[in-house]
């Protein structure tokens, strides 16, 4: 027995449990975030057009919190599954976005904003899920 390996059995992560988990957080948020792009572009530049940035990234916050909050009504303040919630919700807004900004014409800058764009939301997805676990865990 001691000379003998032991072979670990190796099961896939399904993902498709989280792609149905944040669906709703996340469709709504693309909502919202493409209708204000759309009309801050069509209205020119103005107020919204100025903002646009700062109120896309509350559309984001407020959806990767909400994701956060049904993580931890379903599997409990489990930091690791709130991370990889907002690790493919971060993941599926970024990449939408940075698709939806081709509307306007293809520019060499945006090839590299499909990267950037999504890998930050990426992050900032997965630390305001974190953060929201932990904070709720602290009022506990």
């Amino acid at each position: 027995m001691e000379g003998q390996r032991v072979k670990k059995i190796w099961e896939p992560i399904d993902f498709t449990i989280y792609f149905k988990f944040i669906r709703w957080p996340v469709l709504i948020a693309l909502i919202l975030e493409i209708a204000f792009r759309y009309f801050a572009n069509s209205l020119g530049s103005g107020l919204l057009f100025d903002q646009m940035e700062l109120a896309s990234w509350f559309i984001r916050i407020i959806a990767f919190g909400v994701i956060a909050r049904r993580s931890i009504k379903s599997f409990g303040y489990s930091t690791a599954i709130a991370a990889i919630s907002g690790i493919l919700g971060g993941f599926v807004i970024g990449i939408v976005v940075a698709l939806y900004r081709f509307t306007d014409g293809i520019n060499f800058w945006k090839f590299f904003n499909i990267i950037t764009e999504t890998t930050t939301v990426v992050v900032v997805g997965s630390l305001v899920a974190i953060f929201v676990v932990y904070v709720s865990n602290l009022k506990k």
